[in-house]
This record gives structure tokens, sequence and C-alpha cells, in this order.
């Protein structure tokens, strides 16, 4: 991540937690990709036939907003960490409330914590595609957050088949075949589809980072 990027989401978070609320708004903005793919690939598709991505993005912002004074972390990566925990817990009520699960039990803690995992699965995912397709190494756990939340916007840029065809092949881990199964198209198609979409992405992320 480009250190004038680094910089300016610093500086919004100190702005924000001095009480400008136009500058909170902003920082969260910078993190709407990254929350949007994660919440895509973690809610089931019985909770996505119910509720929206956009609906638990709306709710983690604006839960993130009205308890923003219990924000303690100093840095923007424990600010992604606090956010990215609201959305699991998002993501959780979400589940219990389409699927009828039992709140504030044992099963409600194996599942934040079965969500916990995946969410960080899934940044690991965003992460790994740079190392994967991009050249560039994951390296630290920093650094991972940073590859994915690049990787986030990248593909957050692209057009919504290229953004599908990316998902359903890194998130839910679907072959050619069975995602042109779903989307009506030949696997070759798909396949190329694909490879114009990974080459699209490449070209976002140079630009992100220029």
């Amino acid at each position: 991540m480009s250190s004038s990027r680094i910089d300016h989401q610093a500086g919004l978070l100190q702005l924000a937690r001095a009480g400008n609320p136009s500058a909170m708004q902003d920082l969260f903005a910078c993190y709407q990709h990254y929350l949007r793919l994660l919440a895509r690939s973690n809610l089931s598709s019985k909770v996505k036939s119910r509720v929206t991505v956009s609906d638990v993005i709306q709710e983690t912002f604006l839960h993130a907003i009205e308890s923003f004074e219990q924000f303690r972390g100093a840095s923007t990566d424990e600010f992604v960490a606090w956010i990215r925990s609201i959305l699991a817990s998002r993501i959780a009520d979400a589940h219990e409330k389409h699927l009828h699960a039992a709140r504030r039990d044992v099963r409600r803690e194996v599942s934040m914590e079965a969500i916990n995992a995946s969410l960080s699965r899934s940044s690991f995912g965003l992460a790994s595609i740079a190392h994967d397709h991009l050249q560039q190494s994951p390296g630290t756990i920093a650094s991972q957050q940073e590859h994915a939340i690049l990787v986030a916007d990248a593909i957050g840029n692209l057009p919504p088949d290229y953004q599908q065809v990316i998902v359903m092949r890194h998130f839910d881990g679907r072959s050619f075949d069975q995602i042109a199964q779903e989307l009506g198209r030949s696997s070759g198609a798909v396949r190329m589809l694909w490879l114009r979409a990974i080459q699209r992405m490449k070209r976002n992320l140079t630009e992100i980072r220029s």
C-alpha cells in the first residue's frame, strides 16, 4: 500500500477520533470494498435470499458510527480489526434472525468464532490473489491486511460480471464448469471472462498503487 494512501487513512482516523463526522464517513468508505467482499463471501446463500450484502454493510457502518467512542485503537490496522469484528457480529445477527438460530448461548459463541475465522480466511484469500496473480508476496500479517484491502478495492472497481466470476472462482472455490453451469455460459467463455477480469484487476491495482 502506498505511503500516501496509508498517511491519508491515518489522517482520517485522527480526525474521526477528534469528532469530525465527515472524516468518520470518509474513513469507513476507505474499507467499503473490503468489507463488502468479506460479507459477500460469508453470508450463506439462504440468508442472501432474504437480506442483501448492502444491508449488512449499512448496518455495520451505522453500528460503527454509533459505537465509535468505544474504539480504543491508535492505528488503521486496529481500526480495520475493530470494524471487521462489527461486521462479524452483523453477519451472525443476520444468520440468527433469518435462520432462527438461538441467541446468546453456546451456539452463538461457536457461531461467532466460526464467522471470525471465516472472515480471516477470506481476508487472507484476498491477499493470496496478490501472490498468485500479481507476483506480490502477502508477507507479514500487517501487509497481508494491506494487500487484502488493495485487492478488494481493485475488485470493487470492476464491472459486476468480472466481480462475480472472481468471487465465485476465488472465494466460493468453484470450478470453471460449475461457474459456467450457474451463469448459463460455456466453460471456455467463463475462463475467458475470468482472464479478462484478472487482467483488469491488475490494471486497477496498478492505478491504486500509483
